[in-house]
């Protein structure tokens, strides 16, 4: 497969341009959130799948699971980092488009404006939907930061190129910490605040987590 990389990172730097940074809503009004996350599945003589779940729960009702949608696609983009949008949107897009729901936050598993070129999977999602976005990586791909204690609910900001984009938080003692950091129509601080809104006792914000484990048990009965 011939892929033009220095193509595809100028069309993240031109999307990045159309990211909104401030709160299109106000955070304490925040009632339905998706969690968004993708997995693979190698099947006898096809090609690769990717599965994309999105479940959205009601934040305001004990985190009440509203609805479930799933999607599988073939995969037809390898996996590079800083380029996941190109292997996982695809398949997210589509089971956007079965979502019946008017949710209000997207969270993604992967990053927002935390990002070399401010153009992660969560960013990328939300400015193509025109959606309020949050990523939630579970690793650093970039920026520079201090580490949070070793305590629940501790954080620290995350800066690239001295820009506060972002945040580190250790949402459980002795458990490594997730990077947050806004996709779009939402701010950095508006994203921490929807994020501890959306914890429940785990590591992972409880859309995201709940969004995982569903994609495990639809994997194992493709």
């Amino acid at each position: 497969m011939n892929i033009n990389l220095e193509k595809l990172k100028r069309e993240q730097i031109e999307l990045s341009k159309k990211i909104n940074l401030k709160d299109k809503k106000n955070i304490e009004n925040v009632r339905f959130v998706g969690g968004i996350d993708v997995t693979f599945s190698q099947i006898w003589k096809r090609e690769t799948l990717s599965i994309s779940c999105i479940v959205v729960l009601d934040i305001k009702d004990n985190f009440k699971v509203v609805e479930t949608v799933f999607s599988t696609k073939e995969v037809t983009f390898p996996y590079i980092p800083t380029f996941l949008a190109y292997r996982e949107l695809p398949v997210i897009l589509d089971a956007y488009t079965k979502l019946k729901t008017d949710v209000d936050v997207f969270l993604l598993d992967g990053m927002g404006i935390l990002h070399p070129r401010r153009m992660g999977i969560a960013s990328h999602f939300g400015v193509v939907t025109d959606t309020i976005t949050v990523g939630c990586g579970k690793s650093k791909l970039t920026g520079e930061f201090k580490e949070p204690e070793n305590k629940p609910l501790s954080y620290k900001p995350v800066y690239l190129n001295n820009d506060k984009v972002g945040y580190i938080l250790r949402t459980k003692k002795n458990t490594n910490p997730i990077f947050l950091s806004p996709g779009n129509n939402i701010s950095v601080e508006s994203s921490l605040k929807l994020v501890l809104k959306c914890l429940n006792g785990y590591k992972l914000p409880e859309p995201i987590r709940l969004s995982h484990n569903k994609l495990q048990e639809y994997r194992r009965n493709i």
